[in-house]
């Protein structure tokens, strides 16, 4: 389309022109060489040059064709179908606001449709005006171009709103005076889209924020989460581990993302299994499922899961399928709990084989087989001196003497005596290391020689955790073929000598267990009193024998015998007595299989020496079960002996660190000792036994503070100074119980000198 020939000038209509021209929407008349026609359409706006307006095409709708001199109805209808598109309606007003003339549904518009009329002021009709009168006049005499009001607004009847802008112009035709002309464009659906779409916007930001603020706070939960907390996918691929899990594992959360599981247990399916049982059948004897895993650097760890599924918002894709389910774990290490299971197990089995055995014979045997099977070790060994032969050096020469089994009595004398060390007793658990055992039975090995002669030459016990890679290990070669990794060995002593050395050997790498070591050396030395025993008993047979036939020989000697026979039946009594004592020296509670009285002084009296060298709390908890004796009266003494039992096994649970010890203290009093524990870890410890003494829901139909079994508890933390004692922690903590049961008991008191002092 070219550039118009000409453009009629009008009046009103030419100012409508200006207002297209600043909507960016224009009009534009044409005339061609035959006659005068109006080829009126909406167009674009260009851009203006040289007085002609020149458009793109925007509709190809041909108009009424209209001469130069059409009539002004004729233009009026023009201008009516002109402004219908855009939804536009106007009124021309005169200096003092008078309307002069109104388009056809301009009232649609007025606050009081009524007052739209030749005539009436503008204001009364459409109050926005209202204020700006000095703007309006400035239009008027040239000096403002227009002025605009966005987005008035009106209350319709159906009570629905009606949004429109106002455009104010001036013009002046001919010599005429001047005139407003107010355009109003309806802009409801554009006003009420950009409402809808804010809205929109704002809710969809409260949205966002909702679910960041929710993901940073289920974020700060999994890391605040001190056990381990895995999510695995349907296949086992790891999705989703918190900070302690990358702490116990070694791990870093990017090296087991999208990892299977198996890498950190074997036990993969044992644990889904056990995610998908129905909830009925994991009962409270079995909320948990202990599997074995394996940190980064191959160090095994005993760790007991809770495990459950969640459904995903993921859909499978395949027809008639449910939503894919996570498998979410939730795991606390066990391994030093487990550990000391196995010690008190261990030493509980010693106990009692010492106690039952009669001969010597038999015992060896049946101790090697308990500690292997108590500590899940896979061979045991006993060492003694070469049976009737010893080494004696002069020099570079060699002999050997006699000896007594058992027994190497260690004398200071000139001439160094060096026993040679042979195996007598061996048990293995597995046949795979067959040729580790068949070896033993031909080395003999010097003192200070491979594991056995080390523990032999100190007098200590020993621990390797890598016997492979050990230069003084003898048999590293056939330890590597047949997998054995870590070994440890302890003396056996009887009153001051060292009569023997017991061997064990596990094809797991263990890391030094010092408490271990401890309790097998205790445990050395008992062995070693009922080797003594026992030998005594056989010289006292021996002895009786002699008496017996000297008795029938010679009858003159009979005040003799019988001296001698009272002698006897004098050692005899103090055997026994001294059997005994080994058996009340014993640290295993019977009934509860916790740690009895006795270990408890012991233990106490030890960890009280190694805090006050370290400069350390020690903290003490005393317990009382709750009116145990009407516990008794009303369940009987075997439901009683149940409870026991049952406390006893929370206070062990909750003990757990390495130094922790849980103890009977006697009838239905417990203790814990917990070194290294200020008064908030001991608080803490003692509030997690009332937790879960609560939640095991022991019924106690004769207490008088619940209907199930409670305890009172009374916490005290030792202050290493002068004026500090064991029976004053004990004293502290005995009267913190005191103060418990006062104060209605089923509660925990904490004693220390600031509460004494008041």
């Amino acid at each position: 389309m070219g550039p118009s020939k000409s453009v009629i000038s009008l009046s009103i209509e030419q100012v409508l022109l200006r207002f297209y021209t600043n909507c960016s929407i224009l009009y534009h008349l044409k005339s061609d060489s035959s006659s005068t026609k109006l080829d009126t359409t909406f167009y674009y706006f260009d851009k203006l040059v040289s007085g002609n307006i020149k458009v793109m095409l925007y509709y190809n709708e041909m108009l009424s064709t209209l001469s130069v001199k059409s009539s002004q109805r004729s233009i009026n209808i023009l201008l009516n179908k002109l402004l219908s598109w855009r939804r536009l309606e106007y009124l021309v007003v005169d200096r003092e606001f008078k309307i002069q003339e109104t388009s056809l549904k301009v009232q649609q518009f007025a606050d009081i449709p009524d007052e739209v009329a030749r005539g009436k002021d503008v204001r009364a009709s459409f109050p926005e005006l209202i204020g700006i009168e000095e703007n309006l006049i400035n239009i008027i005499e040239g000096k403002e171009q227009s002025f605009q009001l966005k987005a008035s607004t009106r209350v319709l009847e159906d009570g629905s709103y009606l949004y429109f802008d106002l455009y104010i112009f001036g013009y002046k035709e001919h010599k005429k005076i001047a005139k407003l002309v107010l355009v109003c464009e309806n802009v409801t659906s554009s006003v009420t889209a950009h409402q809808i779409l804010v809205q929109a916007a704002n809710e969809n930001s409260i949205i966002a924020n909702s679910l960041a603020t929710a993901h940073d706070y289920i974020q700060q939960l999994i890391t605040s989460i001190n056990d381990v907390l895995l999510v695995t996918t349907a296949s086992g691929k790891i999705k989703k581990v918190n900070l302690a899990a990358e702490i116990l594992f070694g791990y870093s959360e990017a090296e087991l993302l999208d990892k299977s599981i198996s890498t950190l247990t074997a036990d993969e399916e044992l644990l889904r299994q056990f995610s998908q049982l129905p909830p009925a059948i994991k009962s409270e004897y079995w909320h948990q499922v202990k599997v074995v895993c394996q940190t980064k650097k191959g160090l095994k760890l005993i760790l007991a899961f809770s495990c459950s599924t969640i459904d995903t918002s993921i859909k499978s894709q395949q027809a008639g399928s449910y939503a894919l389910q996570d498998f979410v774990y939730i795991g606390r290490d066990i391994t030093e709990q487990q550990r000391t299971k196995y010690r008190q197990k261990a030493q509980y089995a010693l106990t009692q084989i010492l106690s039952e055995s009669t001969s010597l014979d038999s015992v060896t045997q049946k101790i090697l087989q308990a500690i292997c099977e108590s500590l899940e070790w896979d061979v045991g060994e006993l060492w003694t001196p070469a049976e009737g032969e010893k080494e004696t050096k002069f020099g570079a020469e060699k002999r050997y003497e006699k000896m007594p089994f058992l027994c190497v009595p260690l004398l200071c004398c000139p001439v160094e005596e060096i026993p040679v060390l042979r195996r007598v007793g061996v048990w293995q658990r597995l046949p795979e290391v067959g040729d580790f055992i068949e070896s033993g039975a031909r080395i003999s090995f010097n003192p200070g020689v491979s594991l056995p002669g080390a523990v032999w030459q100190s007098g200590s016990p020993q621990w390797i955790t890598d016997i492979v890679n050990d230069s003084n290990f003898a048999r590293s070669h056939l330890a590597k073929q047949v997998g054995l990794r870590s070994g440890f060995a302890f003396p056996i002593h009887a009153s001051g000598q060292l009569v023997g050395v017991m061997a064990f050997f596990s094809r797991e790498e263990q890391p030094p267990d010092e408490y271990l070591l401890q309790m097998m050396a205790a445990a050395g030395s008992q062995l070693g009193e009922f080797v003594k025993r026992k030998y005594a008993e056989k010289e006292l047979q021996e002895a009786e024998a002699s008496i017996r036939v000297l008795y029938e020989q010679e009858k003159r000697q009979s005040e003799e015998l019988a001296q001698k026979n009272l002698d006897l039946e004098q050692a005899k009594l103090e055997l026994e007595s001294a059997n005994r004592e080994l058996q009340r020296l014993a640290s295993i509670d019977g009934l509860t299989k916790i740690a009895n009285r006795r270990c408890f002084d012991k233990i106490l009296e030890s960890e009280w020496r190694r805090m006050t060298r370290d400069k350390q709390p020690l903290s003490l908890i005393l317990c009382d079960i709750d009116f145990f004796k009407l516990y008794n009266d009303t369940y009987g003494h075997q439901g009683g002996d149940e409870c026991l039992k049952a406390v006893a096994e929370i206070l062990a649970r909750n003990a757990r660190r390495g130094g922790d010890l849980a103890a009977r203290y006697g009838g239905e009093e417990f203790a814990v000792i917990l070194p290294r524990t200020d008064a908030r870890g001991a608080i803490r410890v003692a509030e997690l036994i009332h937790r879960d003494l609560k939640a095991r829901e022991i019924p106690h139909a004769g207490s008088n503070v619940s209907k199930f079994v409670t305890i009172s508890m009374g916490v005290a933390i030792a202050m290493f100074d002068t004026e500090f004692s064991i029976e004053r922690l004990i004293g502290d903590a005995d009267r913190a119980l005191y103060q418990a049961k006062l104060e209605g008991r089923d509660r925990i008191v904490f004693l220390n000198h600031s509460n004494l002092s008041q």
